[in-house]
């Protein structure tokens, strides 16, 4: 290594390498002992200086200087599998994941002292190009910001650039209806008698959809609706469940906030389809915590609910393509 000259400070010559070196010395880690002492290279003398500007500014700016072997991938990736103690539904974890999964395609190898907020602004608008919505778009950034405020508490980076990434409009799906005609159409074919098949039972589709139309539940709250949140003196349904089914499997889950745990009135129809649907329950010898269990009293899988609502519809003449979530825009829009 060549001597420094005086006043160029921690700068360098780095003969084995064949290149400048610039040395910042940031006293002792609290975490480890061991001192810190970052190192910036470059091919010449005034460009390792300028490097070390760089450092010394970070330090004053922040107090530290962040690592520079961190990815952005590193960073995405060490927040996925430490999520915060407030993240607990299974639903989240896996949104999570599929937002840090494209952030890491896009920009995982990217050091996360080098990313910029054009580099962030770019990927969202590679998302909206794609056909993304706003909403998805959003949630993608809130997962990066998230991460990125993780590192700077680990000294890794020194400012949060996705905070200052504006979101683009992404693409919007106008919500559907159904009209009062379609309402009644299928409310005729879903109580129909039964044929055979995977749904033998007669009442279990007339109950599900006059309820998720009357009460405006979603699909995870129906099939997650146990028969102790039904009070038939009360007229009263209390939603506070939910069907998931992350990762291959089927678990009931508790809502987790307080505007989705809620009593709803119960309209005389709704009383007259459950109680129906709980006799015929009784005369099977279905036992089941469920309300819109299976026909061994196990719950349902959602594909194959939505699977089966779409034939629903197709049957009773409705067109296009439904969805058992359109069941909740058509509880608002129409009753």
């Amino acid at each position: 290594m060549g001597r420094r000259a005086r006043g160029d400070g921690a700068v360098y010559l780095d003969q084995a390498r064949g290149c400048w070196v610039g040395q910042v010395d940031l006293g002792r880690d609290p975490a480890t002992g061991k001192r810190r002492r970052p190192k910036v290279s470059a091919p010449t003398k005034t460009a390792a200086k300028a490097a070390l500007d760089e450092l010394r500014a970070e330090q004053r700016a922040t107090g530290t200087v962040a690592r520079r072997d961190r990815t952005t991938g590193m960073v995405v990736q060490a927040f996925l599998d430490n999520p915060p103690k407030s993240v607990r539904s299974a639903v989240t974890k896996r949104t999570h994941r599929d937002a840090g999964d494209k952030i890491i395609a896009a920009l995982g190898r990217t050091p996360i002292v080098r990313l910029t907020v054009g580099d962030v602004e770019r990927f969202l608008g590679h998302l909206a190009d794609e056909g993304y919505s706003t909403s998805v778009i959003a949630g993608t950034r809130s997962v990066l910001v998230r991460a990125v405020r993780r590192a700077m508490r680990h000294d890794q980076v020194g400012r949060n650039v996705a905070e200052l990434a504006e979101i683009p409009t992404g693409t919007r799906r106008v919500s559907r209806a159904m009209t009062v005609a379609q309402v009644n159409a299928l409310f005729e074919i879903a109580a129909e008698p039964a044929g055979t098949g995977r749904w033998p039972r007669t009442s279990f589709w007339h109950a599900y959809t006059v309820t998720a139309v009357m009460l405006g539940l979603r699909p995870g709250e129906l099939l997650g609706l146990r028969w102790e949140d039904v009070d038939f003196a009360g007229r009263k349904v209390r939603v506070r469940t939910r069907l998931d089914d992350t990762g291959g499997t089927l678990t009931l889950e508790e809502l987790k906030t307080e505007s989705s745990r809620r009593t709803l009135r119960m309209p005389e129809a709704v009383i007259v389809v459950l109680t129906s649907l709980r006799t015929e329950q009784w005369d099977q010898a279905i036992t089941s915590p469920l309300v819109f269990c299976g026909p061994s009293g196990e719950p349902r899988w959602p594909s194959g609910v939505r699977q089966h609502f779409k034939a629903l519809c197709k049957r009773a003449g409705l067109p296009g393509d439904w969805h058992p979530h359109e069941q909740r825009h058509t509880f608002t829009s129409v009753l």
